[in-house]
């Protein structure tokens, strides 16, 4: 029986079909090739104008709220102070904290801002340079993620989420703090780390250690990761953040005269000094995380990981990157340091989403296009649901309330009495108003001391404890032997760091001294100058209360009345 032969295939028909599959593959690769090239287009098209939305709305909410005086002397005045002192090459003392530039925390990331003031000598540089800083953030987190998942719609999805993320948010409402910029520079690092352009990356390292002290741990642990994807890389970015905290602690123990930042008071029921604080969180770590386990730390958790579907969790190698700024939160003696209104998610924001990238890459890679589906669908989710917590949407304002629009504009109009580079004492949310001149006080400094200076009674009293005793004589001579030009009251302002009852014998006191007289009065704001007409200020008073004053009784009587039946 004769074998079936295939018969053989025509050269030329060969050569044909061969053409033919080349041109079909080279045609569905081109149009795939152009398909994505578009795609990417699209989506940074759409990444950049979320990036443009974002920043007008928070510059406009961040002008609003100075505006209305609700940013206030901690910390906008401080840092307004401290970079205009260097914009003007002046003795970086800042009266407002009452300390030097770099005795309260190690931040020369100030001196780059500084040349800010030369193009507008006004706070609000510094609120646009915050705000456009944390929106840049949402390039490095769509670069990342596109990388990672190799789809640029995903990147855009996690940019979005970035610019929705409530903790984030909130640090960019809550005044001005030079240690915003970590989380860009972080974000930035980590992306320029996994391409390996290590200049950047050390770039952006350096520019990191300059915004707090503590960042040096963070880099450290960054180091420590980054042995996985080169050893060499890895152990110079341990040095290298070894080198910037040992640096940056000596700094602060140099101005602090050999002793250690008084902050580490806020760990102390953990110990004494930094060496026993560690040994407390070695030897009984059982014991410490027992005491963390409470309704406050767990709400603090959830709004850091609900607003991402909890992904974080899932990428626990890189979320220990946080840890350091993460256990500070948890462990410190300040409640508000577990709350996201503040700023110190700055550091912590960073490794929250590069755990979700990559925990969202692992699901994906695991459970196929439906998995990949069904994240997509719980990220959004979660991120519209995670919007409660956010500044626009809260339904109690957690911070300085803003006062009202007349409020603002009687404020306004008793400053501009105030000549420039005349010394100043003034409530809070006066100070970043009038704070671009070398001697400025958070009222009742320097007639009483309160939270100024690096003493721990310091920081007690930046939250109401410890306050120094009361005298009464004793303070109004300081009041009368003062040569602080100018004082400005406003008591139905922000009153930090004094509680009101603490405040109104002060207020009375100062209105008393025959040195000062009041030469303004308008809306709840009261503008006193050294060496004016005292008792043409108390008639001045007198008549806006309709109450006389016939004896320094009543003086208080008189400004309660006013104010009473001003509001």
């Amino acid at each position: 029986m004769a074998r079936h032969q295939t018969a053989p295939i025509d050269p030329m028909i060969r050569f044909y079909r061969d053409i033919k599959e080349r041109f079909t593959l080279k045609f569905v690769h081109s149009f795939a090739g152009r398909i994505r090239v578009r795609l990417d287009r699209i989506c940074l098209t759409l990444l950049w104008l979320a990036i443009g939305v974002y920043s007008f709305v928070f510059i406009r909410q961040s002008f609003f709220l100075y505006h209305r005086y609700a940013l206030t002397a901690y910390d906008l005045g401080i840092y307004d102070q401290a970079v205009w002192l260097i914009s003007r090459f002046h003795n970086t003392f800042d009266t407002v904290r009452g300390l030097p530039l770099l005795a309260d925390h190690f931040d020369p990331i100030l001196y780059f801002l500084a040349p800010l003031f030369w193009v507008w000598d006004s706070p609000k540089i510094l609120l646009i340079a915050q705000t456009l800083a944390l929106a840049l953030g949402a390039l490095p987190v769509y670069a990342l993620a596109r990388r990672t998942t190799g789809l640029a719609p995903i990147g855009l999805l996690f940019a979005v989420c970035y610019l929705c993320y409530p903790p984030m948010e909130w640090s960019n409402t809550f005044d001005f703090h030079p240690e915003i910029f970590a989380t860009p520079f972080l974000l930035g690092a980590f992306y320029y780390l996994i391409c390996g352009r290590r200049r950047l990356y050390f770039l952006l390292l350096v520019l990191t250690a300059l915004t707090k002290e503590t960042a040096g741990l963070t880099i450290i642990l960054l180091g420590l990761y980054a042995l996985a994807v080169n050893r060499r890389l890895g152990w110079l970015t341990v040095g290298m953040g070894a080198a910037a905290l040992v640096i940056a602690l000596g700094v602060l123990q140099i101005y602090h005269k050999g002793h250690p930042s008084p902050y580490f008071w806020l760990y102390s029921r953990y110990g004494k000094t930094p060496i026993q604080i560690v040994g407390t969180l070695l030897h009984h770590p059982i014991g410490v995380a027992a005491g963390l386990n409470t309704e406050e730390t767990r709400r603090y958790l959830f709004e850091l990981f609900q607003p991402l579907f909890f992904l974080p969790l899932l990428a626990p190698e890189a979320l220990a990157l946080a840890s350091p700024s993460l256990l500070a939160n948890l462990l410190s003696g300040r409640s508000f340091m577990r709350m996201i209104y503040y700023q110190y998610t700055v550091y912590i924001t960073p490794f929250v989403f590069i755990a979700s990238i990559i925990a969202f890459d692992r699901l994906r890679r695991w459970g196929g296009l439906f998995t990949t589906g069904l994240l997509v669908f719980y990220l959004i989710a979660s991120t519209i649901w995670g919007l409660n917590e956010s500044p626009f949407l809260i339904t109690s304002w957690p911070l300085t309330q803003p006062v009202s629009s007349f409020q603002a504009d009687q404020a306004e109009s008793i400053l501009r009495l105030i000549p420039p580079g005349v010394s100043v004492s003034a409530q809070s949310g006066l100070i970043p108003h009038i704070d671009h001149r070398r001697l400025i006080y958070l009222f009742p400094n320097p007639f009483y001391q309160v939270a100024c200076g690096d003493s721990v009674s310091a920081l007690k009293q930046q939250v109401g404890l410890d306050y120094p005793p009361y005298h009464p004589r004793q303070v109004a001579n300081a009041i009368d032997n003062s040569t602080i030009e100018y004082v400005v009251l406003q008591p139905r302002g922000c009153i930090f760091p004094m509680l009101q009852k603490n405040l109104w014998p002060l207020l009375v006191v100062m209105l008393r001294s025959p040195n000062y007289g009041v030469i303004a009065i308008r809306g709840d704001t009261i503008l006193l100058r050294r060496g004016a007409d005292h008792k043409g200020g108390l008639a001045l008073l007198a008549r806006a209360s309709g109450t006389p004053i016939r004896q320094d009784i009543d003086v208080e009587k008189s400004v309660k009345t006013y104010l009473k039946a001003f509001f």
